[in-house]
């Protein structure tokens, strides 16, 4: 068996000779990536402990009830809808705006999201969500469709520029967490069980 000693700074067991060639030093301390290496470790482990977490074993369940069961988003509760609803604004707007959110399908569910941020106590995130509705479609109804929807702001394109202006201080009022957004997501799906099983 060969012989290991410990390296000096982290104490991980190296050979007698990358002891002598380094100081006593392994190599991803002689080239000073230790530290990433630990880091990236302690990322990995806090992801998988987050995907085995009820919550998003919940949110996994919800995206392949809606996009993969026959009974699609109809199948769901009503709560599981509102919170799916209310969950999609909230990615949508801090990964691409409220232009994303309403561009993309993710706006199919505009109503229940409505509900699902009042009912969680999400109130300013709601206020903000309405405002966004006036800019892009006025008092007129969100259309229910993806198609019918880039139909219509294709059709307004010309207050694009305007819009995209008062949007973009929404949106960062949005991303400001007024409410803290995960906070009420988590006591809206504790109480009404929607963790459970998972």
């Amino acid at each position: 068996m060969t012989e290991r000693i410990a390296c000096t700074v982290c104490g991980a067991k190296i050979l007698l000779d990358t002891a002598k060639m380094n100081g006593g030093l392994c190599m991803p301390c002689k080239g000073g990536y230790r530290k990433n290496i630990e880091s990236s470790k302690q990322t990995y482990e806090r992801q998988k402990i987050e995907r085995e977490s009820p919550p998003r074993k919940h949110w996994v369940w919800l995206v392949n009830q809606v996009h993969k069961s026959e009974a699609g988003f109809a199948g769901l509760s009503r709560e599981n809808q509102r919170f799916f609803a209310a969950c999609l604004v909230e990615g949508e707007v801090y990964n691409g705006g409220f232009d994303q959110y309403f561009y993309n399908s993710s706006a199919d569910y505009f109503p229940y999201a409505v509900e699902g941020l009042t009912e969680m106590g999400a109130v300013e995130c709601c206020r903000l969500l309405i405002c966004a509705k006036e800019l892009y479609f006025g008092s007129a109804p969100v259309p229910t469709t993806q198609a019918s929807r880039v139909d219509y702001l294709r059709a307004t394109s010309v207050q694009e520029e305007e819009r995209s202006n008062k949007v973009e201080e929404i949106d960062r009022l949005f991303w400001n967490d007024p409410d803290g957004f995960q906070a009420c997501a988590a006591k809206y799906a504790e109480l009404h069980g929607l963790y459970n099983g998972f």
